[in-house]
């Protein structure tokens, strides 16, 4: 028997049939377990010289860059500490933009967190709030229910 061979038997066990009648294997054989069928598969991969699939999503080697800034932080658990400075930046009128930079955060993850606070209705306003920003904006921000008057 050629390795070829092998590995079309131990696929069609994965694959959950009888490679001798191509009959489905009965529910229950142990040939059906996922692990079962993870282990055939690897087991026809090595019979094939085929490496073992890559990992879903690999270590990041350094912080995120976004327009040539370093954001360390981005993808981590937000700390108390963290928290509180949005908060404290976001009520003192500091742009999203500016402690997105501050927290080495994303814009959108600064939107996010100021809606789960509370303290923005939805993503949209964030969203836009940013727009204006980016537009050259003046330095605070219009908070939600702000009228202007004049």
């Amino acid at each position: 028997m050629t390795p070829q061979q092998a590995a079309h038997i131990i696929e069609q066990l994965a694959l959950g049939t009888d490679p001798r009648s191509g009959a489905t294997l009965a529910e229950g054989d142990a040939c059906t377990a996922p692990e079962v069928i993870r282990a055939l598969f690897l087991v026809r991969n090595a019979l094939r010289a085929e490496p073992p699939p890559e990992p879903a999503r690999a270590a990041r080697k350094g912080p995120v860059v976004r327009n040539g800034v370093a954001l360390p932080n981005v993808g981590k658990k937000w700390t108390g500490d963290d928290v509180d400075t949005l908060l404290q930046q976001f009520e003192a009128g500091t742009p999203l933009t500016q402690i997105a930079t501050q927290l080495g955060r994303t814009d959108g993850s600064i939107v996010a967190r100021l809606v789960h606070a509370g303290l923005l209705p939805d993503r949209d306003l964030g969203y836009a709030m940013l727009k204006g920003q980016k537009q050259g904006g003046a330095g605070g921000q219009e908070r939600p229910g702000d009228i202007s008057r004049g």
